[in-house]
């Protein structure tokens, strides 16, 4: 099957990461992929200056910088990036945290992993399989999230070892009914997209991935999340997940900035 990727970077607060984001970047994944988005979800900080430095240097020929009109949250940045796709003429989106807790040049193997295996065709990274590499993470996020891995395998009946990492590869043919619209766009999201591949039987697959804790800004409150994780899942199993009427395409608009 013959790819034709957009690789979006989430961004938000990660001046100094973004730059070992986009340097990690090798040369393999920068031919493979049609367009290397940042796109920006209102930063304060300098985050979008250094995206655009690191343009001008012209490493990545590809590279555009983005930034959304309005904070839409992680979930939000999320819808962005597989509309931006969808419009493009993508079969996939990448989505690559630019917090530097992933190592870009790994976006290969979950590609990679899709065109060995054409039967599936998203492809998500997960930090909690064998042959995964953690690098400085506590260890009761760790516990904590092999905890809630083991609840959402028992209660979906798929065995799931990430609910939701920072380097994930999406076929936008498993996305086509565009019922991520209706998702939180908070960050919860990747939970609810997670539990809809599910319920509508799409297939997808783990590949081992290496995850880093540095010097990165965590924007999430970790008990809240797990909690929000757990009674989503509760919800989904007994068939009362309900989500808000689906939002527009148009209310997740983005400018680029040069």
């Amino acid at each position: 099957m013959k790819q034709k990727v957009l690789l979006a970077i989430p961004a938000y607060r990660c001046e100094k990461q973004i730059i070992r984001t986009l340097d990690e970047i090798d040369d393999t994944l920068a031919h493979r992929v049609e367009e290397i988005a940042v796109i920006d979800n209102g930063s304060p900080d300098n985050t979008v200056h250094a995206a655009l430095e690191y343009k001008k240097s012209g490493r990545l020929k590809n590279l555009h910088v983005y930034q959304n009109v309005k904070n839409y949250s992680l979930g939000g940045t999320h819808k962005v990036a597989f509309l931006k796709g969808q419009a493009m003429g993508c079969t996939h989106v990448v989505i690559l945290h630019g917090d530097n807790q992933a190592k870009s040049d790994e976006a290969n193997l979950l590609l990679d992993y899709a065109l060995a295996h054409p039967e599936t065709q998203t492809v998500l990274g997960s930090r909690f399989s064998k042959g995964s590499h953690l690098q400085g993470y506590d260890w009761k996020r760790i516990w904590g999230n092999r905890l809630l891995n083991i609840a959402y395998t028992v209660f979906t009946g798929r065995k799931c070892t990430d609910l939701g990492s920072g380097l994930n590869v999406f076929a936008l043919k498993d996305l086509e009914q565009r019922t991520y619209l209706e998702f939180a766009d908070k960050l919860t999201f990747n939970f609810e997209l997670l539990l809809d591949l599910i319920k509508r039987k799409i297939r997808f697959a783990y590949v081992p991935i290496t995850w880093r804790e540095e010097d990165q800004v965590s924007n999430a409150r970790n008990f809240n999340i797990a909690k929000i994780a757990g009674v989503n899942l509760l919800r989904w199993r007994l068939g009362l997940l309900k989500y808000p009427q689906a939002r527009s395409t148009e209310d997740y608009a983005c400018k680029e900035i040069s």
